[in-house]
């Protein structure tokens, strides 16, 4: 996140704004060319939260010499990038202000020919553009993954049991891409992951991102790639106030629309099944708020394999905090997918439920192993939308909205359940929308929070911005905001894990 300067502020208050755009011509390793600056007579440019490809770029150039024709010597090839800044003139400085707003590739070329004009059209993407099947971006050499056949060269497979950060930089390093910041998420590929010839990075990503809940990955202004947990903002800092926001709003409306809006998420994950070296008990004994199965052929918790799964028949409900034993072993806990102590009520009498062994790193709380609860014979997770503050919540409407999704790369309850929750949040908090028309913030990004007070209302709210797009020529850009609420339980649990209700 660029970090916005009271001189950033100030800029944006002054009465008039003379604005610029830098076009540099980059090569692979982003080392500086040339310059298209003079060049360009138009453009346009967006950036959405809501896409892989995050930022946009188009242009129209005048055709001033032969460098512009499409050619591995000249400056529109394959193996060129452009950087593209948006400049403000200070009139306290004296001088340009130059803000990087993209890191693009091209993707079309369009000439005009007139007796009058000679001019280019460029559509330029980001850097996900070379890996996510527009520019190419598939792994090679792997033949098919469900083959059976020793004398064909079998898929990529990512096996269960490696750590989620790992496995992402081994991909950007065999993409050689240098530039990343990759959030470690703490945990390992929960199974087996298995790719086909053709398949692209991206894609690869995707599966991986979607195996837990509320991440994602994009490429940022600078062309670094980033994997994160999809920001909340409970914790961000206001970046723009009515201070600000009444020197630069030219107008607003807002808009409510009535579809795809859903209040009750119900998320089926993966269907759970037990392979040849998993374990099955069909009765269970609790005693001290330990769950105790015997299992032949077992001397130490060392004859248990890591990630090996256990089809568990419970006989009692639980108390707080569980534990689970093997032939009288020391007890160890029994967590849910969070990896929080599970609640007392999670397991029901007569419930066949399924289970993985862990063994984990001891930390500050010394544990060695656990048990994680999966779900029963199909991951699952229901949220229902109660918050007083949501226009469109159950309580307030009075009456249920459902949707019904199926992820099936989802491997727990507990992810169900998040992954519930944030799509509740994304077709209610995000569905009450104001858009704003105003000066061009070049240093703005997705996914910050801004406090306005809208004109139609009076009300002085937080919001978070959705997407916005805007011409250099114009001078002006369009914000789409959605309102921030901290009791929407999207926000209000992940600051307070420990009230987060399943």
């Amino acid at each position: 996140m660029y970090d916005v300067k009271q001189s950033d502020l100030d800029l944006l208050r002054q009465g008039t704004h003379e604005v610029y755009i830098r076009v540099e011509l980059l090569n692979k390793q982003f080392k500086v060319l040339d310059s298209l600056e003079g060049s360009i007579i138009n453009d346009s440019f967006s950036v959405n939260n809501d896409s892989v490809q995050r930022r946009s770029y188009t242009c129209d150039l005048v055709l001033t010499n032969s460098s512009f024709i499409i050619g591995k010597d000249k400056k529109i090839w394959l193996d060129k990038r452009l950087q593209v800044y948006y400049g403000i003139k200070s009139l306290r400085q004296n001088e340009i202000i130059w803000y990087r707003i993209g890191t693009f590739v091209y993707v079309s070329m369009n000439y005009k020919y007139s007796q009058n004009e000679r001019t280019l059209s460029l559509t330029c993407a980001d850097l996900m553009a070379e890996y996510d099947g527009t520019l190419n971006g598939q792994l090679g050499g792997y033949g098919s993954a469900n083959s059976e056949s020793n004398n064909i060269a079998q898929g990529l497979k990512i096996p269960a049991g490696q750590d989620i950060r790992q496995s992402v930089i081994a991909l950007l390093d065999d993409a050689n891409i240098e530039r990343y910041i990759v959030e470690d998420i703490g945990k390992e590929v929960p199974y087996d992951l298995e790719f086909n010839t053709g398949v692209t990075y991206c894609e690869i990503w995707t599966k991986i991102c979607e195996l837990y809940d509320s991440w994602e990955f994009f490429f940022d202004a600078d062309g670094t790639f980033i994997w994160r947990e999809i920001p909340n903002c409970a914790s961000d800092p206001v970046l723009l106030d009515d201070s600000v926001m009444e020197h630069i709003v030219l107008d607003e409306s807002a808009s409510t629309s009535f579809d795809n809006i859903y209040n009750v998420v119900e998320v089926w994950g993966k269907v759970l099944e037990l392979s040849a070296s998993d374990r099955y008990a069909d009765t269970s004994t609790y005693t001290n708020n330990t769950y105790q199965i015997s299992l032949d052929g077992c001397s130490s918790w060392n004859d248990i394999d890591h990630l090996t799964q256990f089809g568990i028949k419970i006989n009692a409900t639980n108390l707080d905090a569980p534990k689970f034993s093997v032939n009288n072993y020391a007890p160890i806990p029994i967590y849910d997918g969070d990896g929080s102590p599970l609640a007392a009520g999670t397991l029901l009498p007569d419930t066949a439920y399924v289970f993985r062994y862990r063994r984990l790193n001891a930390g500050e709380s010394g544990v060695t192993s656990a048990l994680f609860l999966l779900g029963q014979y199909q991951c699952y997770g229901k949220y229902i939308e109660n918050s007083d503050e949501c226009p469109f919540s159950v309580k307030n409407l009075g009456y249920e909205i459902m949707n019904a999704v199926d992820y099936e790369s989802l491997s727990d309850d507990a992810a169900c359940y998040n992954q519930a929750e944030y799509l509740a949040y994304t077709s209610t908090a995000m569905m009450d929308t104001i858009t704003l028309n105003t000066i061009v913030i070049p240093w703005l990004e997705v996914n910050t929070k801004i406090r306005y007070t809208p004109k139609y209302s009076r009300e002085t709210n937080q919001y978070i911005i959705k997407n916005f797009s805007w011409s250099t020529g114009s001078g002006t850009m369009t914000l789409t905001l959605y309102k921030f609420l901290e009791s929407f339980s999207f926000v209000y649990d992940r600051r307070n894990p420990k009230n987060r209700k399943r």
